[in-house]
C-alpha cells in the first residue's frame, strides 16, 4: 500500500494539469465561448466539456497550456463549423468569406451566436441578419473577354508578334 501511495501522486498530475485545476480549465473555455457570443449556461457548459474532452483525447499527456490551447482550437473550430452551416457556406480553403461571417457576428450587438448551434427557425433568422451585413462585391463581379494572344519562343524567350 505505501509503494502504490508513492507512486500515485504523479498519476494525479496526469489528469489534472499542474496549477490549474478542473473548475479553472472550463471557466476559462467558458469564457471564451462568451466571448464568440454565446450566453446560454447550459449549451455553453456542454460545448466546453466536449471540447475538453476533444482536447485530452489529442493531447494526451500535455501540459496545463498545451490543454488549453488545444481545448481553444477546438472551440474556434466548432465555432467556425456551426457558423459555416448555419449560413450555408461549404467548406473551403478560403478563410475570408467565413472570417467576415464571424466578424459580422460579433460586430452586431443584436445577433446572438446561441442560435448558431439550435439548428431551427432562428438559425434561418441569423442567416438572413448575416448575409445582409456581409460585404459585397461592388461593382457586381463580371468577367471580361480576352483576346487570345499567340506567343513564340526561340531559345527560351518570347518574341512578340
Amino acid at each position: 500500500m505505501t509503494m502504490m501511495a508513492e507512486a500515485s501522486p504523479g498519476m494525479s498530475e496526469i489528469s489534472q494539469p499542474s496549477g490549474m485545476n478542473e473548475a479553472e480549465l472550463r471557466e476559462q473555455i467558458g469564457h471564451y465561448w462568451k466571448m464568440l457570443g454565446l450566453t446560454n449556461e447550459d449549451l455553453i457548459a456542454s460545448l466546453t466539456g466536449d471540447c475538453l474532452s476533444r482536447a485530452r483525447r489529442l493531447a494526451g499527456r500535455a501540459s496545463q497550456a498545451e490543454l488549453l490551447r488545444r481545448a481553444l482550437e477546438e472551440a474556434q473550430r466548432r465555432f467556425d463549423h456551426a457558423l459555416a452551416s448555419a449560413i450555408g457556406m461549404p467548406p473551403s480553403n478560403d478563410p475570408h468569406p467565413l472570417a467576415a461571417a464571424r466578424a459580422a457576428l460579433l460586430l452586431t450587438p443584436d445577433l446572438s451566436a446561441d442560435c448558431l448551434f439550435a439548428h431551427d427557425d432562428s438559425t434561418r433568422e441569423l442567416k438572413d441578419k448575416l448575409l445582409a451585413c456581409l460585404p459585397r462585391s461592388t461593382p457586381e463581379e463580371s468577367p471580361l473577354p480576352m483576346t487570345p494572344v499567340s506567343f513564340r519562343f526561340w531559345l527560351f524567350k518570347s518574341t512578340d508578334h
